[in-house]
């Protein structure tokens, strides 16, 4: 008997409170009646926060002073965040409405987050929009602290809808000109959004993007749940543009060439032998100057077990062995003992190849004793 007058209460408490809000006149009465549905917590009362919200969203404002309008702001953030608590996906359209006329920063905030925690997906593409604009300057806000609470709220907004749609704002976002809490936020949130961001990634870093951000890009994809083979891809994708686009400002190939080292130990760390970035390996392995970048270069290929992998760190090594036959000096041998620890971990027995010239080519003893321990160990 119990269970089924439960319902019946529900119902008939919701009625009550409806009667009791709308024979309230005073705004501040409003806000205690809404105070105390607020209070209960109950799915039941849905119906009566939601039309409540529906008499302020289409009453207008026109007749109201500034402390009034400031009263209805307050009630109307009570419900949006309850409505949102409820999950009440069928008050999005009023909350959007909210978003859109307002012109408190902070209750549109507050309704940029309901439309989030309410879970409307529909409106994925309105946040990541308005975040789009407030990450190119499009849209405007003056003060900071506003400016800080709708950045925040679209990105808390779209990290709660996990739409794919939200991820590059949200990314432009954790890079952009907003505080230092809000790029952190931003930053944290990619981690929750997309489970497989590559594709995503890989579209930053073929676009007409900055410097800065391809290599941040990079990094989101380092520490996302993508797979290996995944990550893998987006490496090589790296290192192709960060060999192909001409950086010209000193800072722009700064962040270049810490693409091209990131992407380059990813390749090493993942181990999953991504054939695509081997040209690119090749490439950088070749035509860097700096010896740490070279290094990268080397110790990726030594992750990959195949005949091409071998033959560009082979064809390395024998060009060096060659200079150094001919008198030419290495100023520093921390590349070439790098290049037989790679030859050595492909396990390949083409890398005998370069590694048999070692011993005949003027290296240190203890860069030939490495060459040779390493062909016993390919042996």
């Amino acid at each position: 008997l119990t269970c089924m007058l439960m319902p019946v209460f529900g119902n008939e408490m919701s009625a009550v409170w409806a009667r009791i809000y709308e024979q309230t006149d005073s705004t501040e009465a409003k806000i205690a009646v809404m105070q105390n549905m607020i209070d209960l917590h109950s799915k039941d009362m849905e119906p009566v926060i939601s039309d409540a919200l529906k008499e302020i969203v289409y009453a207008g404002s026109m007749d109201r002073t500034y402390n009034e309008q400031q009263n209805y702001n307050t009630l109307s953030r009570m419900i949006i965040r309850e409505l949102g608590s409820l999950r009440a996906v069928d008050s999005a359209p009023d909350m959007y409405k909210v978003v859109q006329d307002t012109d408190d920063e902070f209750l549109r905030a507050t309704a940029i987050v309901g439309i989030g925690t309410a879970g409307a997906r529909d409106y994925a593409d309105e946040i990541a929009g308005y975040l789009d604009y407030l990450n190119q300057g499009i849209i405007v806000i003056e003060n900071n602290e506003q400016r800080e609470s709708v950045v925040d709220a679209c990105v808390l907004a779209l990290e709660r809808l996990k739409a794919p749609v939200g991820f590059k704002p949200v990314f432009m976002a954790s890079i952009g000109k907003h505080s230092r809490d809000s790029i952190a936020r931003a930053k944290r949130s990619l981690q929750n959004m997309v489970e497989d961001p590559t594709d995503i990634i890989c579209d930053i870093l073929k676009a007409d993007s900055t410097f800065q951000a391809r290599y941040a890009a990079i990094g989101v994809e380092r520490d996302s749940a993508a797979p290996s083979e995944r990550k893998a891809e987006a490496a090589s994708v790296a290192l192709e543009v960060g060999l192909v686009y001409n950086a010209v400002l000193p800072i722009e190939k700064q962040f270049q060439k810490r693409t091209r080292k990131e992407a380059a130990r990813m390749i090493r760390d993942l181990g999953v032998g991504d054939e695509s970035a081997i040209p690119w390996l090749d490439q950088m392995l070749n035509s860097s100057d700096d010896v740490n970048e070279t290094i990268d270069a080397i110790q990726a290929l030594g992750s990959y077990t195949s005949d091409s992998a071998v033959d560009v760190l082979n064809t390395y090594l024998n060009y060096h062995n060659e200079r150094r036959v001919s008198g030419i000096p290495y100023k520093d041998e921390r590349a070439i003992r790098e290049c037989i620890n790679s030859l050595a971990k492909t396990g390949n027995t083409k890398a005998n190849q370069s590694l048999s010239m070692v011993e005949y080519s003027n290296w240190s003893s203890q860069t030939i004793r490495m060459a040779k321990n390493a062909m016993k160990n390919i042996n």
